[in-house]
């Protein structure tokens, strides 16, 4: 079994990644890359598992993510993990966000 490893460099690269394949979607099929970004990242391995949603966090910088939850009003998590996963899933969306800004 492999570990996981997540930093700050592979979290930049991995949401450079899902952004052009959005840009991709979007010129081929016509579906909206900022919704191609949120479905991705919404069912990523690093947010829907426990695991991998907490090195993320511990790993990288989620201050952007912490900010977009606040934006939300989500304030209260069911669990440690559920915390967890939601501020994963707005780190990569924020990191994918900028991408995004930069790729286009």
């Amino acid at each position: 079994m492999t570990e996981f490893k997540i930093n700050d460099y592979l979290l930049k690269q991995e949401a450079i990644e899902i952004t052009k394949q959005s840009i991709r979607e979007e010129q081929e099929f016509g579906f909206p890359a900022l919704e191609y970004i949120n479905q991705a990242c919404d069912g990523h391995p690093w947010v829907i598992y426990t695991y991998k949603a907490i090195m993320l966090c511990a790993e990288c910088d989620t201050s952007e993510g912490e900010e977009y939850l606040e934006d939300c009003g989500i304030e209260s998590f069911e669990s440690f993990g559920d915390h967890a996963t939601k501020l994963a899933y707005a780190t990569l969306l924020g990191a994918c966000q900028s991408a995004l800004c930069e790729l286009v």
